[in-house]
């Protein structure tokens, strides 16, 4: 896996694949890194100030460069740094020590009744800056009047429980502070479910799931995916994203239920975001689906089809990539968005995938819009010129990939573009000379300053000015 990896150095995304976090999750897990890069991505979003924009990229291109000697440590400092330079004043020592710490819980699922749950203050990044004195822990829930625990930081690792019995169900908002006096330093937040009568319900999911053959239909294949990622849930895992586990507990439930009766339980009137497994002829694909709010059955629309990079997962174009900006830009105008699990060797078919979403979704398969970075932009390359037809516009960013002949592709929309710091720039730059020879309508967009991961996040406004031009009706000549 190692040696698979560093080949694919000019297609990879400094997201670690999870069979190698775990020697390195007593450190720093991708849950935490998740939480810092989306809190990093949202202040870049927001910065309007050139110079520190541009130092803050050159950092975070230190991140990536972490990223390949597996030094998870070494990301969390770098994007600490590049979120430092987007500041208007260099952090003092307090604040300092404050942002190189990381605060976990025993669990992100639990039972209120079931007791309070531990959680630890811990290094997240080394630092020479000393713990401050009469430094304080505060951690509450949204809707909180006041912490549900407080405790002094004297030395790291530092532990404490917080207590649940009193606390609303669902899907919460963990908040934690720390402070000298009424002096904040540092203050960050996370997901913490909260669900009644856990175990048995737990069990009862894993008895209905396990060493059961599913059907084929799309609420038995998803409902065991559901069950494995509300288990770990319930303990210290490194997960990557915030997961709406009370919510998704209840949905596993009932789709079990639906299953049985050979009903559907997803469709366009359950509005959201969805974890889903979609069978498809041969085996299945992990998928993260938006479904916008606005869907109605008879009210057919667009789908964007994202291909996340080396190491990632149905997650990143989610969550990541601008702290999700991809979402909003689909949110807004009404548009599917489907984001499937890639592997480094092998991949699921495109066309049978969309098909798929299209029997129990309303969405237009003469409307498809693809995107890819890095990795997923070589697989989105490949797939645009396997079927051409099926797809409206391709946008490919970060990264290269083979087209063979090209056949089909003449007249083709496509978007390549690269940072002008992006080690992927060259394999992008070799991409988009090929499909002009193809005779694709293929235009080439570089990003002053702009390094590999970044790309993303400043291209997509321009990557969906593509789109929506793209699904504009051709106007023939002389009319």
């Amino acid at each position: 896996m190692l040696a698979s990896l560093l080949r694919l150095r000019a297609c990879a995304l400094f997201v670690l694949p999870a069979a190698l976090v775990a020697p390195l999750a007593a450190q720093l897990d991708r849950y935490e890194l998740g939480l810092r890069l989306r809190a990093y991505e949202q202040r870049l979003g927001a910065s309007t100030d050139k110079e520190r924009t541009a130092a803050s990229l050159r950092e975070l291109d230190r991140a990536v460069q972490a990223f390949f000697r597996f030094d998870l440590q070494a990301v969390a400092r770098a994007v600490d740094a590049a979120d430092r330079r987007l500041l208007a004043a260099e952090p003092d020592a307090a604040t300092t020590f404050a942002r190189s710490v990381q605060f976990a819980t025993a669990a992100r699922l639990c039972d209120p009744q079931a007791g309070p749950v531990a959680f630890t203050l811990a290094v997240a990044f080394p630092t020479d800056a000393p713990c401050p004195e009469g430094l304080v822990l505060d951690v509450a829930l949204d809707g909180d009047g006041k912490p549900r625990a407080s405790v002094p930081v004297r030395e790291l690792p530092c532990t404490g429980a917080l207590p649940l019995a009193d606390a609303a169900l669902g899907d919460r908002t963990l908040n934690w502070t720390l402070r000298v006096g009424d002096r904040v330093l540092q203050q960050r937040s996370q997901g913490l479910s909260l669900a009644k009568e856990l175990a048995p319900r737990l069990t009862a999911l894993a008895n209905a799931t396990e060493d059961k053959p599913a059907n084929d239909s799309l609420e038995a294949a998803t409902a065991p995916l559901l069950a494995k990622q509300l288990a770990g849930m319930t303990k210290q895992k490194p997960e990557e994203t915030v997961l709406p586990g009370a919510r998704l507990l209840g949905d596993a439930e009932a789709m079990l239920v639906a299953s049985g009766k050979g009903e559907p339980f997803f469709g366009p009137e359950r509005a959201g975001e969805h974890w889903l497994r979609v069978p498809l002829r041969r085996g299945g694909v992990t998928v993260r689906l938006l479904v916008p709010k606005d869907s109605l059955p008879d009210a057919k629309r667009p789908l964007v089809l994202a291909m996340h990079g080396a190491g990632g997962s149905e997650n990143m174009f989610f969550d990541s990539y601008g702290a999700g900006a991809i979402v909003t830009l689909c949110q807004a105008r009404g548009w599917y968005l489907v984001a499937p699990r890639s592997e480094l060797l092998g991949s699921y078919d495109a066309p049978q995938l969309i098909d798929a979403l299209a029997a129990r979704w309303p969405i237009d398969t003469a409307k498809v819009l693809l995107v890819g970075h890095s990795m997923g932009a070589g697989q989105a390359a490949s797939a645009a010129a396997r079927a051409p037809e099926r797809f409206t516009a391709v946008a490919l960013l970060g990264g290269g990939g083979g087209i063979g002949k090209g056949q089909g592709l003449a007249g083709r929309p496509f978007f390549v573009g690269a940072g002008e710091r992006d080690f992927g720039r060259g394999g992008a730059l070799t991409l988009h000379k090929a499909l002009v020879k193809a005779g694709a309508d293929a235009s080439w967009h570089e990003y002053a300053d702009v390094e590999h991961l970044a790309v993303v996040q400043f291209a997509l406004p321009d990557v969906f000015a593509f789109f929506e031009r793209a699904l504009q009706p051709k106007v023939e000549a002389g009319k």
